[in-house]
């Protein structure tokens, strides 16, 4: 199978072998499903369920786009970030469209020191 990437906007996440592309703007977030699936959840409260892994976004977009890996399994685009809170010890972000996730000990804090920086 052939994949043509070399003349897409870098704005774009590509899936589907490389057939179909979706804005960085319109990703939430993207979570691992089912072990070997993405879920690319967008901002129109839609979905697309990728076959790629989890590991296969986050190489490519962490550090670059403004996505963060916030736990194992979740992949969070900083720009709907609306407030990060602790209680009892646990750490919790909260997106800008009403969705709540807990975070890990030690990526939650790389999140929160990383976002002090910026």
């Amino acid at each position: 199978m052939k994949t043509y990437t070399e003349n897409l906007p870098t704005e774009k996440l590509v899936y589907n072998y490389g057939k179909k592309a979706v804005a960085f703007n319109n990703i939430k977030y993207i979570e691992s499903f089912a072990g070997n699936y993405s879920m690319i959840r967008l901002n129109n409260k839609g979905y697309i369920c990728s076959s790629f892994t989890l590991k296969h976004y986050t190489s490519q977009l962490e550090g670059k786009c403004n996505f963060f890996l916030a736990r194992k399994g979740l992949l969070l685009n900083l720009e709907f970030i609306k407030e990060i809170t602790e209680k009892d010890g646990v750490k919790s972000v909260s997106l800008s469209t009403g969705e709540t996730f807990k975070l890990s000990r030690r990526l939650g804090s790389r999140l929160i020191d990383y976002l002090k920086e910026g």
